[in-house]
């Protein structure tokens, strides 16, 4: 049933997934079993993903590659297992995101992780007797898993949001709203805040903040935009895990897509990211991120001297 519903969606990025017509068919999510031993080869293989990446947080693409595929082992040992299956999606979106390579990669990773994400999905919605499209894992439902599925879930939700948002940078943005993908980055943002808004130290509301601010509102596809909620929703990030460098940084892209009258702020965030040292268990991660703050540190310094020199000239004239 999991492959039939996928098979049956209009392109990647339908809405939301098909509703699964024999829910009761399906074998729930099992939380341990047998794939349990390659499910603890696969997390130590995640573990050494950024040995001996570079300074700017690309890792090597064998390291990337081995933890993908042990993962795909796990998955292949207990294919109802979903902690096995959120996983495979998270490492199939580092090794798109954090490998440096042919350029068809990323886009053939992302497919693949957009593919992992809705099994995923599937299996939660069989867990809990719901029809699978993202908007039908309601707050009420989740809330009635038990705490140690409700981290798999949460994993699942946001892990498929992310992949997603992924595939939707190599796509567009505009065909990316028209084909439903931000719909399911809102949905499941805030499923995850229902179920444990700590997740990824606040990787909803991270999720939410880039949502509001970026994704053009267009009715009866993206009509729930606002960028008034963006701002906000960054600084609760900030506030669930203040040491997250990722949530400094995207809170000052957020306030200078959408309040630049607190760029003053917005900058000192971006100095804070850009001298911030990676954590051991997120090198590549943090490297990555301190790179970009670095960047956009350079061109908001460029801007404003520009605008500088612009003002002293009109005054000399």
């Amino acid at each position: 049933m999991v492959g039939a519903a996928r098979r049956q969606r209009q392109g990647p990025g339908s809405p939301g997934l098909l509703a699964l017509a024999f829910v009761g068919l399906l074998a729930a999510p099992a939380w341990g079993g047998p794939g349990s031993a390659a499910l603890a080869r696969a997390d130590a293989a995640w573990e050494r993903r950024a040995d001996g990446c570079d300074d700017e947080g690309r890792a090597r693409g064998a390291l990337a590659a081995a933890a993908v595929d042990a993962y795909q082992e796990a998955v292949d040992a207990d294919p109802s297992a979903l902690r096995a299956r959120w996983k495979l999606v998270r490492a199939l979106y580092f090794a798109a995101d954090f490998v440096a390579g042919d350029p068809s990669d990323p886009v053939r990773l992302l497919e693949r992780a957009t593919r992992e994400s809705d099994e995923a999905l599937d299996l939660l919605a069989a867990w809990l007797g719901v029809s699978g499209r993202l908007d039908s894992f309601t707050p009420a439902r989740l809330q009635t898993l038990a705490p140690e599925v409700a981290a798999d879930a949460a994993g699942a939700l946001f892990w498929s949001a992310v992949a997603w948002g992924g595939w939707s940078q190599h796509h567009g943005m505009v065909d990316a709203v028209r084909a439903g993908v931000a719909d399911r980055l809102y949905h499941a943002a805030r499923a995850v805040i229902a179920l444990d808004p700590s997740f990824e130290e606040g990787g909803a509301h991270r999720l939410l903040a880039r949502v509001h601010a970026q994704v053009p509102r267009i009715p009866f596809f993206s009509g729930w935009v606002d960028p008034e909620l963006a701002v906000p929703a960054a600084e609760q990030a900030v506030a669930l895990a203040p040491g997250h460098p990722g949530n400094r940084f995207l809170l000052a892209l957020t306030i200078l897509d959408v309040a630049p009258e607190r760029r003053a702020e917005a900058v000192r965030l971006l100095e804070e990211a850009a001298r911030s040292e990676p954590r051991p268990d997120q090198r590549a991660e943090d490297l990555a991120i301190r790179k970009a703050a670095r960047e956009r540190l350079a061109r908001e310094t460029e801007d404003a001297r520009f605008a500088g020199d612009v003002a002293a000239g009109g005054r000399s004239r």
